[in-house]
């Protein structure tokens, strides 16, 4: 990152015949303001279940998921990159961390669900 500093200087002139120096210069750096760019995003579908909040989005040309388990109060994910698979019933989509895989599907009549697949456990919520 490059920082750009502004100089500003401040003379100070005092009068001859007061007692003071004639002519004293003081300095001082002042640092600007970072400035940065902000990718917009697109709500592509965002939903509850009981136990999740559920956030697809687009952030420029990828598609990312946000899923917020509303048990521990923790972010699971948090803008993962999602494959994106298609069918005339329903759109998938799905992202992994670690061992768990996350899909979240929307089907034709606006159902929607999540399916959070772990070893040794599987959660399915869905929304009607």
């Amino acid at each position: 990152m490059i920082t750009k500093y502004a100089f500003l200087a401040t003379a100070l002139v005092v009068i001859g015949g007061l007692g003071f120096e004639p002519s004293i210069v003081a300095a001082q750096t002042v640092k600007k303001p970072l400035t940065r760019v902000i990718t917009p995003q697109t709500t592509v579908t965002t939903f509850q279940t009981p136990n999740y909040s559920i956030r697809v989005f687009r952030q420029g040309s990828q598609t990312r998921m946000n899923v917020f388990d509303k048990k521990t109060n923790k972010l699971q994910l948090n803008a993962a990159p999602v494959q994106v698979q298609n069918s005339d019933q329903q759109t998938s989509y799905t992202s992994s961390e670690g061992e768990r895989l996350f899909r979240i599907s929307v089907d034709g009549s606006g159902n929607k669900s999540v399916e959070i697949n772990a070893p040794g456990q599987v959660v399915q919520e869905t929304t009607n």
